[in-house]
């Protein structure tokens, strides 16, 4: 590895450990944050591996990164299981489980004598892998709310992205280049984590910070190229000028996490006591569309008196029936909404809302104080 290639090894190691820590809270309650913070904690120790093996070439080391690296695919799938709450194909499992634990033994009983057929192999499973993750999100895409989906489209917009550079890791496949893309796919990955929040889930804006990174470089590179720079100097200030303007949009982002974790109820204990004064409370909730009795009049009555039952309706919460589950999964399907939120039980009336995928548990148990407090507003 190259002095650049360590350099940026070393930036992308620490926008996987500012990204990590930014989703810490949300993590405890699993889900979709809990995976996220896996597959960030793999990445941060994959970057880490490298480093090591830089300081103090090493066997262990590098059997250590090759399992590493082998489990990455499968923990990705896992993420986007839980991004768009469907299951992945039997098969797509048991290939991405049957390559991790078969490229770990390689790594371990063979480490020292990786050859090139080897290398070639994991590539290929890990793009294979890849592919047929991007496949699953944007094919379920559909089932998830508004908010989720641009969530969906984002990360398989940050998959997409980060796949050609991934590739590029594999020195034996790529002698020549002066560096690899590793830690490039690590900033594309993690700055679409630090937007998977409510409406900052949106490609474009994933977009918007990659033009911002490239566009330092730009900067740094004309600046080097007019001092009358070398061209492996220019390319690698402006590489590295890429790396540290991404790293500084992550720092700057999870900075204020307080400010992040606000939720509804602040809001909501400023606002009155009435229906209306709640509701207008929180973007969130304002923004919510409204599903009334003569708009459930295509589903039986039981049905809709068992939903009113529940303070909250999600994807995810317990159903007494298969019934009644495909009933709340197609009112939320029909409206772009994660939960319908209980308006009042007689006559039915719910809130559906489109909330992000990051914070769902939270947002779940906010909701339901908020159903609370609505039975007993005025």
């Amino acid at each position: 590895m190259t002095v650049i290639g360590a350099l940026l090894t070393g930036i992308g190691l620490l926008a996987a450990l500012v990204a990590r820590a930014g989703v810490r809270e949300a993590a405890r309650n699993g889900g979709v944050a809990g995976h996220l913070r896996l597959l960030l904690t793999l990445a941060a120790l994959l970057m880490g591996l490298r480093l090591a093996n830089v300081a103090l070439p090493s066997p262990f080391f590098v059997a250590c990164t090759m399992v590493v690296a082998a489990w990455l695919p499968l923990t990705t799938l896992r993420l986007a299981e839980e991004l768009v709450r469907r299951h992945a194909p039997r098969w797509l499992k048991l290939t991405a489980l049957a390559g991790a634990i078969g490229f770990s033994v390689l790594a371990i009983t063979f480490g020292l004598v990786w050859t090139g057929a080897a290398i070639i192999a994991l590539a290929l499973f890990q793009a294979a892998v890849m592919a047929a993750v991007l496949a699953h999100m944007l094919s379920q895409r559909a089932s998830v709310s508004l908010a989720e989906r641009r969530a969906v489209d984002m990360l398989a917009l940050a998959f997409a992205l980060a796949v050609p550079l991934l590739a590029s890791d594999f020195e034996r496949l790529f002698p020549a280049l002066p560096f690899r893309g590793g830690p490039f796919a690590a900033l594309v990955f993690v700055l679409a984590c630090s937007r998977l929040a409510g409406d900052a889930s949106r490609p474009l804006r994933l977009l918007g910070d990659l033009v911002i990174a490239a566009g330092a470089g730009g900067i740094v590179a004309a600046g080097a190229y007019l001092v009358g720079a070398a061209d492996p100097v220019t390319l690698a200030l402006s590489a590295t000028a890429a790396g540290a303007a991404a790293l500084a949009l992550l720092v700057e982002r999870f900075a204020d996490p307080d400010s992040r974790a606000e939720g509804l109820l602040t809001p909501i204990a400023r606002a009155g006591p009435d229906e209306a004064a709640i509701l207008a409370a929180h973007p969130l909730l304002a923004s919510g569309v409204p599903v009334t009795a003569a708009t459930l009049a295509d589903l039986p009555d039981d049905l809709i008196a068992a939903l009113a039952a529940r303070p909250v309706v999600c994807a995810s919460g317990e159903a007494a029936s298969d019934t009644l589950t495909g009933a709340a999964r197609e009112l939320l399907s029909r409206y772009g909404a994660s939960h319908l939120l209980r308006l009042s039980q007689t006559p039915p009336r719910f809130l559906a809302i489109s909330g992000g995928a990051l914070n769902a548990d939270r947002l779940t148990g906010e909701l339901t104080i908020v159903a609370r407090l609505l039975e007993r507003a005025p």
